[in-house]
């Protein structure tokens, strides 16, 4: 369970494993490019086909459904990288669902932000199959897949995380196995809490020093070298600086989570306050127009609250993957 550096200097030997990948969003496609041009034969399903198509290659092919990708990969690893929890459900176990065809013994590899108890869920259902499950949350944006820097927390058994290693390696910078099922899940609400409640309290203190007057350039730098830096100041500073907010981790998305995170700690004894606020924060920014840009946008919100005039943000593309 403990942590694994960076990637060895030179891959291991191509897993000889049929090896599959659902959906091609922004994260995604990052994650089924990288582990073709490493080396592996990938089997891709999207629901948009001209994406799956867009791949095709001697190393990359698309199917139509997830039945039939259940049907291709069979006893070999999948991975799901599906917006949420219902829409995972409906690819695992709907009308041409994934599990009606995978073979007993085959591994699934849920790379998205769902419900632990989402997770603990679809496992036991896919246990009644014989098909072994894994929760494998990415912590890491667009940015940090395309450089595949980003982190694994795992939940699952010890010998499936095992098997699946040496390709997250191809993908990754660190893998984490957590404990059980769930582990995974849970650790990615922790983490992306912190994330966006950071970057949300980041921007009510640029609001503040704009209306005391002070200068944003000379502000980010003194923070970065004083009590105040964190990772996301940091890494959000260009896009709070310049006010555009080009997508590696979805307001929308963000929405998602935080309320995920609110449900699990329901469960634990009540919603907690902060996240609360910081979740209203992000329903603002969507209400604005800002769903599809990154969360940094939130930006927008606090300054319009403090009477800053909010400049026009560019455009950008659509969902990507999580903070």
């Amino acid at each position: 369970m403990n942590a694994v550096p960076g990637p060895p200097p030179e891959h291991p030997a191509t897993p000889e494993i049929a090896v599959g990948f659902a959906g091609l969003g922004a994260m995604g496609l990052l994650f089924a490019r990288n582990l073709a041009e490493s080396g592996v034969p990938v089997l891709v399903y999207n629901r948009t086909q001209s994406k799956a198509e867009a791949m095709a290659s001697a190393s990359v092919k698309w199917v139509a459904t997830p039945k039939d990708l259940g049907r291709a990969v069979s006893r070999g690893v999948t991975f799901v990288m599906l917006s949420d929890g219902p829409a995972t459900k409906s690819f695992l176990f709907g009308r041409s669902g994934y599990g009606r065809t995978a073979g007993p013994g085959a591994l699934l590899v849920n790379l998205a932000t769902v419900d632990p108890e989402e997770s603990r869920a679809f496992a036991a259902r896919l246990g009644e199959r014989g098909i072994h499950y894994l929760d494998a949350p990415v912590a890491g944006s667009v940015d940090l897949a395309a450089r595949k820097e980003v982190t694994f927390f795992v939940g699952g058994d010890e010998v499936d995380v095992a098997r699946v290693r040496p390709l997250l390696e191809r993908i990754g910078r660190r893998v984490d196995h957590l404990g059980p099922v769930g582990s995974g899940n849970a650790m990615k609400l922790v983490n992306n809490l912190l994330t966006i409640g950071n970057t949300a309290l980041a921007t009510e203190a640029i609001a503040l020093a704009q209306e005391l007057g002070l200068d944003l350039s000379r502000v980010l730098e003194l923070l970065h070298s004083g009590g105040g830096q964190s990772t996301m100041l940091d890494r959000k500073a260009p896009a709070f600086r310049e006010r555009r907010y080009a997508a590696q981790f979805t307001t929308a998305l963000a929405r998602k989570d935080l309320r995920l995170v609110e449900r699990a700690a329901a469960r634990g004894g009540g919603p907690l306050r902060m996240t609360r606020e910081a979740r209203k924060m992000l329903e603002a920014s969507m209400a604005q127009g800002h769903g599809s840009e990154d969360f940094s946008s939130v930006l927008e919100v606090t300054l319009t609250r403090g009477r800053v005039p909010a400049a026009k943000s560019a455009e950008s593309p659509g969902a990507a993957g999580p903070a």
